[in-house]
């Protein structure tokens, strides 16, 4: 995980704590999270702090419950973006394969020297179903079973009702279940996937084959745009390989660097705008833009309307409008 990753993470963390009426900047300082030198560190010494902050959550609140009601599963917006890449950061261990129609999605948050508290579990899956619903433009969608490795608790009909589905524990894996139906909605395309047409999709998800080059670029861009316009020779080097390298090989998949470039901040501003809460000022400096003018103009490009225009219209009651989804497209292939 990167200073850039873990920095957001953490940010994202403490304010849905301090939104919850938790103390959390001393929490945190507790825990060994201060921003600066108290994030740079490997991974698995990161996973223990997080950890560690979770033990230090719990006790102050005394609610075991806490990981589910800060992070309760309903659209998001930093976490859409923050929650990928919490999940595919290095202190995440994952796999995904195919059961009946049905995808699982198993977790493990190993660690250095601490147990993992149940209660960063929960706010993980509760991260997961966000992400997906917004993704989806829906918030109906619901997972088709929850398996814990912990002990059952005395109130686990409030995971039931939280996830909005049948909660197991004492398993072996910690899982979440999805049909392929709800996953296929959440997928990026454009056009718009037609019905069944994501199973093949579907399918190298569940063989965990590699992403192509031009989405290993995407996911580095996304984690360097907080820092500034990133450049071309600055990826290439973090790639291991010379700019004429980089440039060849995205050429091959019928792309460009500005173009990448381009289409992930579209894309991360499509999410966050679409079911945001962040400040249009600071959405446009974790874009990598120099100044709000020129997210603004960015916006009037991609989405032919201003970015305020874009969070009026989402936050419109119901479901995403059909105007809105036809103004923001999906990440190009």
């Amino acid at each position: 995980m990167s200073y850039s990753s873990a920095l957001h993470l953490v940010r994202g963390v403490k304010s849905r704590l301090t939104s919850s009426g938790v103390a959390a900047d001393a929490l945190f300082a507790e825990a060994g999270l201060s921003e600066g030198e108290g994030l740079a560190c490997d991974a698995l010494t990161l996973s223990d702090k997080l950890s560690h902050l979770w033990e230090l959550v719990v006790a102050q609140s005394g609610d075991p419950l806490i990981g589910l009601k800060i992070s309760s599963p309903h659209r998001l917006g930093w976490l859409g973006v923050m929650g990928h890449i919490m999940l595919v950061s290095p202190t995440v261990q994952s796999s995904i394969e195919r059961c009946h129609g049905n995808t699982r999605v198993g977790l493990l948050l190993p660690g250095a020297q601490r147990v993992v508290p149940q209660q960063r579990y929960d706010f993980v899956w509760c991260v997961l179903l966000r992400s997906l619903r917004c993704a989806a433009g829906r918030d109906d969608i619901a997972p088709v079973v929850v398996e814990y490795t912990f002990p059952e608790p005395a109130n686990a009909h409030i995971y039931q009702e939280t996830f909005g589905c049948p909660v197991k524990f004492n398993m072996p894996q910690n899982v979440m279940e999805f049909s392929d139906t709800d996953l296929v909605m959440a997928l990026p395309a454009n056009p718009p996937l037609a019905a069944g047409s994501g199973a093949p999709v579907l399918a190298s998800l569940a063989k965990a084959e590699p992403p192509t080059f031009s989405a290993k670029v995407q996911a580095l861009l996304a984690s360097l745009l907080p820092k500034g316009p990133p450049h071309r020779d600055d990826v290439a080097a973090q790639l291991m390989m010379s700019e004429r390298t980089l440039q060849r090989r995205l050429a091959e998949e019928g792309t460009s660097f500005t173009s990448l470039v381009d289409d992930t901040r579209r894309e991360l501003a499509r999410q966050s705008l679409s079911c945001g809460e962040l400040s249009l000022k600071m959405l446009s400096f974790q874009l990598g833009f120099s100044e709000p003018s020129a997210f603004y103009r960015a916006c009037k490009r991609w989405f032919g309307m201003a970015p305020s225009d874009i969070v009026h219209m989402a936050h419109q009651s119901g479901p995403e409008p059909e105007s809105l989804q036809a103004g923001l497209p999906r990440k190009s292939a």
